[in-house]
């Protein structure tokens, strides 16, 4: 007779996705970049077969998949399956993979989702210890089966629970019960060796034949070069601003430039001095540091210093999608926080900035020590088309191109540009109008941005604010009002306008430019104190010119 857990977590209510199709796997992916198989449904085999794929994409963590359905049914799981009786480790049900899958081992190359590397960590076969139908079992939320595998083995539980209040996804419990097999003290960390290959993940990592994000290998593999005690350093540079892309209107391909994700957080250059001292300041100075102190760990997250990083602080979903949006909200959660390192200033005593650009993003990421804190930000050479349709298929903000030989230049320039796949940008309050109905604070926010010295009206935006956003805005709002319009043009607005001083700066998503100059469809996304009001310009973008 099987013993049962009495803590055993009850099924959520909820019917689970029943397994079997595959539209939302190849939907995620471009298999003409990716070398993971695009596959189909299979007729099952004689023996149901498991595989757990050890992934590390932005986070390390374990893909657990069971063939179901004709396919096989997936849970992202953070710390990994163990041995260890009842310890209940979260699983995350994600889409369907093909069968053929379990045998992928390789690199996940660039702007696809789940970039990294991957190997198999175990495989083998499993038998229901509940049921006759694995498929209609996960559709119930619950499924009880016995592993056969290299590293697992005996019987586990999957079961779906309910989530937290406002929590994406389809969070499962992966619990491994009492049995011969069970083990108190597993950790499948220490067993790290791919059950086909013998390869870590570093190994995949690093081979030089494998497909992966940087397409110039020997730029990749680059040894950081070391400056002997007796040599002279260069002094530590104080940065008068950081680097700035230029926006232009449409992608392009040139095997002169790379291209990279555009990250959408806060801009920060990271420096820790010779004394291992951090500071993480914005563009204007913002000691980012007192606002997100879980990032005090970036001190050790490098293999020398001193040494001056830029790169983007991020909040990052389980897609690797980062949101600006979901990195204000952070400030009052305990959700993780990124890194995302784009650029290398100075390193091993030398001032990097007239270095060209691919031997600092070369020299950065063999200096990353810590790649769960700090996420090296990975380009392609040459195919900013692709990368370009990878961002809009994904919802991404768009793509940044830089000049591979560029120098790092403490202005904008118009060696590196962007391109955006949404329309997302800064403005400048100039005033706001009274609220209709029954709502509260205020209607909508009067915008603007400087076009040379005179500030310009470019719309009003009246969605997106939340009443705690709307209380709390108008507050700030009230301690900034003046009695003249900022604006040197006409403003139109449906009800009374109150001004302010050019102050506060928000973000702000548009759907597009009207002929007049003026935001269609305006959604607020939130306030961008990092960035100074002066320096809002009225952004518009320019037709591709690379050369």
């Amino acid at each position: 007779m099987r013993r049962t857990c009495p803590a055993m977590p009850s099924p959520s209510k909820k019917s689970s996705r029943r397994p079997g199709e595959l539209e939302t796997y190849k939907k995620k992916r471009d298999f003409a970049l990716t070398p993971e198989p695009s596959g189909k449904k299979a007729e099952p085999g004689k023996r149901l077969r498991f595989v757990v794929q050890m992934h590390h994409a932005t986070r390390l963590h374990y893909d657990f998949r069971l063939e179901a359905g004709g396919v096989l049914a997936s849970w992202a799981v953070p710390k990994g399956p163990t041995l260890a009786p009842l310890d209940r480790r979260l699983a995350m049900h994600v889409e369907d993979h093909p069968l053929d899958y379990r045998d992928f081992e390789g690199n996940i190359p660039a702007g696809q989702y789940g970039a990294g590397s991957v190997i198999v960590w175990d495989k083998g076969t499993y038998t229901l210890a509940e049921g006759d139908d694995p498929a209609a079992e996960i559709a119930d939320g619950k499924i009880k089966f016995i592993l056969q595998g290299k590293k697992l083995r005996g019987e586990f539980t999957l079961v779906r629970i309910k989530g937290r209040e406002g929590e994406n996804g389809d969070p499962w419990l992966l619990i491994k019960d009492r049995d011969q097999h069970a083990d108190p003290k597993y950790d499948p960390v220490d067993h790290p060796e791919s059950v086909t290959s013998g390869k870590t993940l570093d190994d995949v990592a690093h081979n030089p034949r494998a497909k992966i994000w940087n397409s110039k290998q020997k730029a990749r593999h680059a040894t950081a070069p070391r400056i002997p005690a007796r040599v002279k350093r260069d002094p530590l540079p104080k940065l008068k601003s950081v680097m700035l892309a230029t926006l232009i209107d449409e992608p392009f391909d040139d095997d002169g430039w790379l291209f990279e994700i555009k990250w959408d957080g806060y801009r920060a250059i990271c420096t820790i001095d010779e004394k291992g001292t951090l500071t993480l300041a914005s563009r204007n100075d913002i000691d980012f540091l007192a606002r997100f102190p879980d990032l005090s760990g970036l001190a050790d997250a490098f293999k020398s210093v001193p040494i001056i990083v830029d790169g983007e602080i991020v909040s990052l979903d389980d897609e690797g999608r980062s949101s600006f949006q979901r990195l204000q909200e952070s400030q009052n959660t305990a959700a993780a926080l990124t890194f995302a390192a784009f650029d290398l200033i100075y390193a091993d005593g030398r001032d990097l900035r007239k270095t060209p650009l691919e031997e600092r993003k070369a020299l950065l990421e063999r200096m990353i020590r810590d790649d769960e804190m700090v996420l090296y930000s990975k380009h392609v050479v040459g195919k900013g088309t692709s990368l370009f349709d990878v961002a809009q298929k994904r919802r991404l903000e768009g793509i940044v191109g830089k000049k591979r030989a560029s120098q790092y230049q403490e202005r904008r320039s118009r060696d590196w540009v962007k391109i955006k796949a949404q329309l997302n940008q800064e403005f400048v309050v100039g005033g706001w109008t009274d609220p209709r109905g029954s709502r509260t604070g205020f209607g909508a926010l009067l915008l603007g941005a400087y076009v040379g010295p005179a500030f310009r009206y470019v719309g009003h935006v009246g969605t997106g604010f939340s009443q705690k956003v709307l209380r709390e805005l108008h507050e700030r709002l009230v301690g900034l009002e003046r009695k003249t319009s900022p604006f040197d043009t006409a403003v139109e607005s449906n009800m009374h306008p109150h001004w302010v001083k050019p102050e506060l700066v928000v973000e702000v998503r548009f759907t597009e430019w009207t002929r007049d100059k003026l935001l269609r469809h305006p959604a607020y996304i939130g306030l961008r104190p990092d960035k100074a009001a002066k320096n809002v310009t009225l952004e518009l973008p320019a037709r591709v010119r690379t050369a």
